[in-house]
C-alpha cells in the first residue's frame, strides 16, 4: 500500500472544512486529539469514536439509489428498470433540460444533489486570475481592474454552469450518500459504523478537493 504525504495545503483544507463537519454529524474533536493524528485512517477512526448515534445495518448508499432511482421515475425522467449504478449521467440528465430535470429530482428528494460543477481547471483559472490581478493593480491598475472583473463574473456564471460533476449514477450516489447521509436516513441519530470510513473519505474528498485514493493513505506527518 502505497503512503501519500499531505502537503500543508491539503492538511489545512481539511481544517477548513472540519467544523462544516462537526455540525452535520454533532461532534467535536479537541485540538489536542487531533495534534497527535497521524494519518487520515487515524483521523477516521477519532471521528467514529465520537459519534454518539445508534449503529445500525442500514446502507445508507443503497437507500440512496433507492429513492434516486425512484425519484426519476416519479418524474417521468425515465424508467426504472433502465437505471442501474453504472448508468451513464447523461442519458438521465440530458443535455437540453438539465437544470431543470435536475431542479424537479432535487425537489423530489428533498435535498440538493449538486451533480452540476464547473471543472476545477475553470476554478483554478479563474482564482489565478483573481489573485494575479489584485497582485497587479499596484503596476498596472486598469488592466489590473478588468482581470478583477473578469474573474468574479467568471466566479457568478460558474452557478449556472451545465456541466455534469459525476459520470456515473454510482460516483453521484456515493457522493450524495456522504453529503446528505442524515436526511437520506431518516434518522437524524443512526448511523452505520460498518460503512462509516467510506462517507468519511468521501465527504472530507468532496469538500477539501483531495483525491481519494490519496486520502484514504494519506500521512499528516
Amino acid at each position: 500500500m502505497n503512503t501519500y504525504k499531505l502537503d500543508q495545503f491539503e492538511i489545512e483544507s481539511i481544517e477548513d472544512v472540519l467544523p462544516m463537519f462537526e455540525e452535520n454529524f454533532k461532534i467535536k474533536l479537541k485540538n489536542e486529539e487531533t495534534e497527535k493524528l497521524n494519518n487520515f485512517n487515524e483521523f477516521s477512526e477519532l471521528i467514529i469514536s465520537k459519534i454518539d448515534f445508534k449503529n445500525d445495518n442500514l446502507c445508507t448508499s443503497q437507500r440512496a439509489f433507492y429513492q434516486f432511482r425512484k425519484a426519476l421515475e416519479s418524474e417521468n425522467i425515465i424508467d426504472k428498470s433502465q437505471i442501474n449504478t453504472n448508468t451513464d449521467l447523461k442519458n438521465i440528465f440530458y443535455k437540453k433540460n438539465r437544470r431543470k430535470t435536475v431542479k424537479l429530482i432535487e425537489k423530489n428528494l428533498g435535498y440538493k444533489i449538486e451533480v452540476l460543477k464547473s471543472s476545477q481547471i475553470t476554478i483554478n483559472i479563474l482564482f489565478f486570475t483573481f489573485i494575479i490581478s489584485f497582485i497587479g493593480l499596484f503596476l498596472l491598475w486598469k488592466i489590473a481592474i478588468l482581470g478583477l472583473l473578469i474573474s468574479i463574473l467568471g466566479f457568478y456564471l460558474t452557478k449556472y454552469t451545465n456541466r455534469l460533476d459525476k459520470q456515473t449514477v454510482r460516483k453521484l450516489i456515493e457522493k450524495n450518500a456522504a453529503q446528505n447521509y442524515i436526511k437520506i436516513r431518516n434518522n437524524e441519530n443512526s448511523f452505520n459504523r460498518n460503512e462509516f470510513k467510506s462517507i468519511i473519505l468521501e465527504w472530507f474528498s468532496e469538500n477539501a478537493g483531495i483525491y481519494k485514493e490519496k486520502l484514504r493513505n494519506g500521512s499528516f506527518v
